[in-house]
């Protein structure tokens, strides 16, 4: 559920973020009114909505041929047995703790976005109110006027007008303006309350409370109510003459202030701009073309995003987690195993010591059990064989079916030898005793086998803590060239007890 959430926030982010920062490059200069007025409602619905849609799985490999483009998953675990070696139990432990972190910082975040919502959630909620408080009270005194479909409401406010859904309040101290002037400022407001412009501000501010750390949702509704005012002096004057007269009154009537920020005001903040605007020439009807810049942007965006996601939700914890939430049974089976890199072992051999089989039920864990932590695990063929810095790498590719191929690379370097065997904190038990129940012999090939063989042989001296035996590889370097040399000294540091 966390994962799903922070995956959606981040995605519609990413989308209104672009799309503002499009439409801030490309069209904020235009006189395209009503097209940037619909690109921007556009884009916070694509925003809200494209990152619910994911597109099916591997469509990718459609368009770019059967050739997979992703990055191998590069899981490297201690090489060591994990019931015979503490550094392998604690280095688990020390990744369960990691786990348990992360999930404590994502409760932890969840908690930060949720009171963060909620706090401009209630901020919208007074605002509205304070709206409300308005029209009841005009109610209450009779101090309103019907004209249409429009209650024309006369308060004391610092704007000279402003609008809210059917609602135009006009401010009491505009007695000494002309019929003509008054008359304007009507029409105007009259725009805002036709066009629906409030219920825009109402949606913009929705989400916001869901994207509330987005820097740029601020911008976009500023875009937004600039758009609005323009489309309003665009409709209110019709020659040049009411250009002259109409940008006087906006000087005029200038007011810093905005009594309800969900309101549409008359003059307002952006006054120079939109003084600017009604004498800029018109921009030319092809323009309107380049409002079609939303859909490519959109697609590669919702391209971008589903190949992530479909990599992503392809780990079996997650897809089992997706199920038990949904209350469903899930279950991913194994589908094809292929291996690379390997000239040691053939593949049928690789796959029989693996122990999973097309068909078997698919467990990541139990993958990278039978690949490095078991005794008898894949990896124990090479270090047997002395292949010391042997690396595999397993690749996890799930299809539409249900089932999940493996692609298994491996690395093997070469073999290392035993260079000298270093006996440490065995104070009073003679060295030689120890030497004697060693297998590892100095100019043998590394052995993994032998290595555990003769951990548990010192453990039945029974003269050392158990828990205190740690066989400890220390790789040599050449002294010319500092590389690494293919010897590895085998140090085993012991507790009497």
């Amino acid at each position: 559920m966390l994962h799903s959430t922070f995956q959606y926030l981040v995605e519609s982010t990413l989308y209104i973020s672009v799309f503002s920062i499009i439409y801030r490059l490309f069209f904020a200069r235009l006189t395209h009114f009503t097209w940037m007025r619909a690109y921007l409602l556009v884009s916070l619905v694509l925003g809200v909505v494209l990152p619910l849609i994911t597109l099916p799985g591997q469509w990718y490999h459609s368009l770019l041929g059967s050739e997979s483009i992703d990055n191998p998953l590069n899981l490297n675990f201690l090489n060591a047995n994990a019931n015979s070696s503490p550094e392998a139990i604690a280095s688990v432990s020390l990744e369960n703790s990691r786990i348990d972190m992360r999930a404590a910082l994502a409760y932890l975040f969840m908690g930060i976005y949720i009171s963060g919502a909620l706090l401009r959630l209630v901020k919208l909620a007074k605002k509205l109110l304070s709206i409300r408080s308005s029209i009841r009270s005009s109610i209450r005194q009779h101090n309103r006027e019907r004209r249409d479909d429009y209650w024309f409401i006369p308060l004391e406010t610092p704007s000279p007008a402003y609008s809210f859904l059917n609602y135009i309040f006009i401010s009491k101290n505009l007695e000494n303006l002309s019929a003509s002037d008054m008359e304007r400022i009507f029409t105007h407001e009259t725009i805002h309350a036709r066009q629906g412009h409030s219920l825009d501000i109402l949606f913009a501010e929705l989400v916001s409370v869901l994207f509330w750390f987005n820097p740029l949702m601020k911008a976009f509704r500023k875009y937004l109510t600039e758009v609005h005012e323009y489309l309003a002096d665009e409709k209110t004057i019709n020659n040049t003459e009411m250009k002259k007269s109409y940008s006087h009154l906006l000087l005029k009537l200038t007011s810093e202030e905005q009594p309800f920020k969900l309101s549409s005001a008359f003059s307002a903040k952006q006054i120079s701009r939109r003084i600017l605007m009604m004498e800029k020439a018109r921009s030319i009807p092809r323009q309107k073309f380049s409002f079609l810049l939303l859909l490519p942007a959109a697609v590669v965006l919702l391209m971008s995003f589903s190949y992530f996601e479909n990599r992503s939700s392809a780990s079996p914890l997650i897809l089992e987690d997706q199920a038990s939430e949904a209350g469903a049974s899930y279950q991913l089976v194994v589908g094809k195993i292929s291996w690379e890199g390997n000239t040691l072992f053939t593949d049928s051999r690789l796959t029989k010591e693996l122990g999973i089989k097309t068909g078997d039920a698919y467990s990541e864990d139990h993958l990278l059990d039978r690949l490095y932590r078991d005794e008898d695990a894949v990896n124990a063929l090479f270090l047997d064989k002395g292949y010391l810095m042997l690396n595999l790498n397993f690749e996890e590719l799930p299809n539409d079916d249900g089932t999940m191929d493996l692609v298994i690379t491996i690395y093997e370097g070469e073999p290392w030898r035993i260079g000298q065997i270093i006996v440490k904190g065995n104070g009073s038990v003679p060295e030689q005793d120890v030497m004697d129940v060693i297998l590892l012999k100095p100019g043998d090939l590394f052995s993994k086998t032998k290595l555990i063989q003769s951990v548990q042989a010192i453990k039945q001296m029974n003269k050392f803590v158990p828990e205190e035996i740690l066989p400890n590889p220390i790789p040599l370097k050449d002294p010319v060239s500092g590389e690494l040399s293919a010897v590895v000294d085998m140090e085993f540091v012991l507790k009497e007890k």
